[in-house]
């Protein structure tokens, strides 16, 4: 039994291009998954970026500054069932202010929501003041806008 090399001329031209049909299907996938679930994550992203940005052009009022160390926002299923994207920004803030009048600012304060409804801030104190020692407590104000489709975003599932 005497083996022979085949010359590369001799061989089947689909034998040499199985390597590219396979390379062209992982790259065609990769691009599929990407236009269906990150491109949603990103639109969502940049929909709570603005609303965060308006949210944190509001003006303060007196005696009150920002914890820039507890801040936050958040996109995703948030309040309800399954199938729609919430929005959040959550600002925290240190005041002298009294919390009727901190409640009455931020209640009568509108920004413009997701889709251009109007939301206002929702102010949570704690029960126990959370005084500081120069007289100043700390609060919450949360602005949500909820109930908007949530495409392929899984983050809304």
């Amino acid at each position: 039994m005497v083996l022979t090399e085949t010359p590369l001329e001799a061989l089947p031209r689909q034998q040499r291009r199985w390597p590219f049909f396979v390379c062209l299907a992982l790259l065609a996938s990769i691009v599929a998954c990407t236009l269906v679930f990150v491109v949603p994550q990103w639109r969502n992203n940049e929909k709570l970026a603005r609303l965060h940005e308006r949210v944190s052009m509001l003006s303060l009022p007196p005696d009150t500054e920002h914890d820039l160390r507890a801040e936050a926002s958040v996109v995703g299923l948030l309040s309800g069932n399954s199938n729609h994207c919430d929005y959040l920004v959550h600002l925290a803030l240190i005041t002298k202010l009294p919390d009727a009048e901190l409640v009455r600012h931020y209640e009568s304060v509108t920004v413009e929501g997701i889709e251009g409804e109007a939301l206002s801030g929702t102010v949570y104190v704690s029960p126990s003041g959370s005084w500081r020692g120069d007289g100043s407590k700390e609060v919450i104000v949360e602005f949500f806008d909820g109930g908007h489709e949530a495409g392929s975003d899984l983050r809304c599932r």
